[in-house]
């Protein structure tokens, strides 16, 4: 067994293990793609997709949003918007700790959106 057999192993041990998480997401759009590319229709269009490092607090954001981690952008502003909707603290007057758990459930909406958004920009 050469040492790359032993790092194959030692990768799938530590990956069945959940030690690490990876999570499948679209590359951004490159913005050096030729002319021909950006013409063609959306079927031709191959995308790419690159492996990236779940951390606790993106696991976390995608829970909040309710949303698996497979969801694309569009899913996830989706969401948001949705989650937003419906625990948006105007909708809550009246009843002062109805409204102060909307404003906190709001803020956590609003800080897991920006997160997954800046996770997947990158």
């Amino acid at each position: 067994m050469n040492m790359y057999d032993k790092l194959g192993s030692l990768l799938n041990e530590t990956l069945e293990a959940g030690a690490v998480k990876f999570v499948r997401v679209e590359s951004p759009c490159k913005e050096s793609a030729s002319a021909e590319e950006k013409n063609a229709p959306e079927k031709e269009k191959t995308k790419e997709y690159v492996y990236k490092k779940l951390t606790p607090e993106l696991e976390h954001a995608y829970k909040v949003l309710n949303v698996p981690l497979t969801a694309t952008k569009d899913d996830i502003k989706r969401a948001y918007k949705e989650r937003l909707l419906y625990y948006h603290p105007d909708k809550h007057t009246g009843n002062a700790v109805i409204e102060k758990v909307a404003n906190k459930k709001t803020s956590e909406i609003i800080q897991a959106y920006n997160l997954l958004d800046d996770f997947l920009q990158q």
